[in-house]
């Protein structure tokens, strides 16, 4: 074995096989991440919605602000745990044939699949990122007595779009690897 300096050369296949499980690991570890701290958004929305409930129906007194909130925070908790959901395959799926294939024809048909998947995710972040600068620009408010403003929760379409993205690129790389080699790539 040849010496560079101190270190070993590496075969190039080797090297590429090092630097794929690395990204896809910190792909994961991302996206593992970004759930577990999602996940308590919805400790907030039910906390809203508890106080609304006790206002409205204890106190007859409700709060105008309520429902906007929860409903703008379920909706960047599902947005936010996308990549999360795929890293951990719990997206609904009709899989009543798909899980009688072989895991290799299962990677090959997630493979093939997958360029819509990439069209969707690109589109959504693109169209995401646009509806937040108009937005922004905007100062964009919910017509409401209370006048909230949007651009926060349209900031979570592209940022959810991107993660979920980044972790659409680790799948694909693994089933890839799959569908070529019949062995997951470690």
């Amino acid at each position: 074995m040849a010496w560079q300096g101190v270190c070993p050369a590496m075969p190039k296949r080797e090297a590429l096989m090092r630097t794929l499980v690395s990204a896809c690991k910190l792909i994961d570890a991302i996206s593992e991440w970004t759930g577990k701290i999602v996940i308590y958004l919805i400790f907030a929305v039910v906390g809203v919605m508890v106080i609304d409930v006790a206002m409205r129906y204890f106190f007859n007194a409700p709060i105008f602000w309520a429902h906007h909130t929860s409903l703008y925070m379920c909706a960047a908790f599902s947005l936010l745990a996308a990549g999360y959901c795929l890293l951990h395959r719990t997206h609904v799926r009709i899989d009543i044939v798909y899980r009688r294939f072989s895991r290799r024809t299962q990677a090959i048909l997630d493979v093939i699949t997958a360029g819509l998947f990439f069209l969707f995710i690109i589109i959504l972040l693109w169209q995401g990122i646009l509806g937040f600068v108009d937005s922004w620009q905007l100062q964009e408010t919910v017509i409401a007595a209370w006048r909230m403003v949007l651009w926060p929760f349209k900031l979570m379409v592209p940022i959810a779009a991107a993660l979920l993205l980044l972790q659409g690129i680790a799948k694909f790389t693994r089933d890839l690897f799959y569908a070529a080699n019949g062995r997951e790539l470690s």
